[in-house]
């Protein structure tokens, strides 16, 4: 039980950046058709044109069934419908349901040897890992994030061949270097992984946010806004970058609650609430969002003025 313990723990620190993302794309595509397609999930699903994106993956299910770029497009999108509620058993079950059916085929097919590949194997662990954790199922947890370690070891030295693994590399290093840096109590429970460092994995993910594929260049910039509110507390930083995402993606209001926070913490509160105030706009005119959707965002935003309201009555 105490060898369980640690390494239940030990996992859990060195892949924190899997706690911390909200979703890894899948970046160059193979062909003309499903690039496409898999394109306008994306761009969709970043749009928070939920509806439209059920039409599409309706509409190509049959066609597309086995398609590797369609799936984890879906995946994607079922993650992005089961952030944007309180826990929706509906999308947390499809999503499940959806990477299992990746793994088959990658087992079956016994590869990943091909880059490109090796990247969307490293995305399937790694989303199935946050499925697990969102569940509770421990067990499962741990066993993907072993893959998925098995896994990214292989990508590392052939991000030139792949950009995209400049990203999953890059946030590799990045949080494995952070868990040293800070946490150095618990470094040895990490004493057989690589280490990383912050450094370098911010000059990697940089590097995907420059060269990558288009979804890989909004990633970037959406964990390069992540890492310095979250976690450097840079906040003007966090602001450059958010502010890139949201001069695409205006409607995304994942986005614009993170401007908010990032408003809040600059002391901009007049900014704040007229943010507030497009929120609640955005939210309640987006007809392809469902209710719940609606609420749950509205409610988040208000929360995040409430609190800071409290903190300056003190």
């Amino acid at each position: 039980m105490i060898y369980n313990k640690f390494y239940i723990l030990r996992c859990c620190l060195l892949f924190t950046a899997i706690f911390f993302l909200n979703k890894v794309y899948s970046g160059t595509l193979s062909s003309k058709a499903d690039t496409r397609l898999s394109e306008k999930i994306y761009n969709s699903t970043y749009h928070f044109r939920f509806r439209h994106v059920d039409s599409l993956i309706s509409a190509n299910e049959t066609l597309y069934a086995n398609n590797l770029n369609f799936n984890l497009a879906v995946v994607n999108y079922y993650w992005w419908r089961l952030i944007s509620s309180e826990k929706n058993a509906i999308f947390s079950t499809r999503l499940s349901q959806r990477i299992e059916k990746l793994k088959d085929f990658y087992d079956k097919k016994k590869t990943g040897q091909d880059k490109q590949e090796l990247f969307m194997l490293i995305s399937i662990y790694s989303y199935s890992a946050r499925v697990s954790l969102l569940n509770y199922s421990y067990y499962s947890a741990i066993t993907d994030l072993s893959q998925y370690y098995s896994l990214i070891k292989k990508s590392f030295g052939h991000e030139e061949e792949f950009k995209a693994l400049y990203l999953t590399s890059g946030l590799y290093y990045f949080f494995a270097g952070y868990t040293k840096e800070n946490m150095p109590l618990l470094s040895p429970l990490l004493y057989c992984y690589t280490l990383g460092n912050t450094e370098k994995g911010i000059q990697y993910i940089m590097v995907a946010g420059t060269f990558g594929s288009w979804e890989i260049q909004q990633e970037a910039k959406y964990f390069l806004m992540k890492i310095n509110f979250d976690l450097n507390k840079n906040y003007l930083k966090a602001a450059k970058y958010c502010n890139q995402l949201l001069e695409s993606y205006p409607e995304n209001l994942l986005f614009q609650l993170y401007m908010l926070r990032i408003n809040i913490a600059l002391d901009q509160v007049s900014t704040a609430n007229n943010r507030l105030t497009i929120i609640e706009r955005t939210a309640r005119d987006n007809n392809q969002l469902t209710s719940d959707e609606k609420d749950y965002y509205i409610s988040q935003a208000k929360a995040v003025i409430e609190t800071d309201n409290k903190k300056t009555k003190r």
